[in-house]
C-alpha cells in the first residue's frame, strides 16, 4: 500500500495558515492557564485580631468576617493558612488573625 504524500503548493499560504493555527492554539492555552476562578478577585489587605470566645466555631467566625459572596470554605482555608493551623480546632482564649479580604469587581 502506497502512502500519500502531501505537496505544499503555495508556501506563503501554508506559512500563513500555520502561523494562524499556532497563534490560536497559543491563545487558547494562555486563556486556560490564566483562568484562576472566583478567588483570584480577592486580595488580603490587612488582618484583624479576634479572640476566641466559648462556643465559637471556625465556620461561624469565617461566615461573620467573609465578604459578601465569598465562599466560607475558602475563607476558613485563608484563616487557617494565615494562622498556620493544621486542623480546624479552636479553643477559648486563643487569638486568630482574620484576613481582611478586598474583593475586586
Amino acid at each position: 500500500m502506497k502512502s500519500k504524500r502531501y505537496v505544499i503548493v503555495d508556501s506563503k499560504r501554508f506559512f500563513l495558515f500555520m502561523t494562524f493555527l499556532i497563534t490560536i492554539i497559543a491563545l487558547v492555552m494562555f486563556s486556560i492557564m490564566s483562568m484562576t476562578g472566583a478567588y483570584s478577585m480577592a486580595s488580603v489587605e490587612d488582618f484583624e485580631e479576634y479572640w476566641i470566645k466559648q462556643g465559637d466555631t471556625l465556620w461561624e467566625i469565617a461566615d461573620r468576617y467573609a465578604p459578601e459572596g465569598y465562599d466560607t470554605r475558602k475563607f476558613i482555608y485563608d484563616i487557617k493558612e494565615h494562622n498556620e493551623m493544621e486542623t480546624s480546632m479552636i479553643f477559648q482564649g486563643e487569638k486568630l488573625l482574620i484576613p481582611i479580604v478586598a474583593v475586586v469587581d
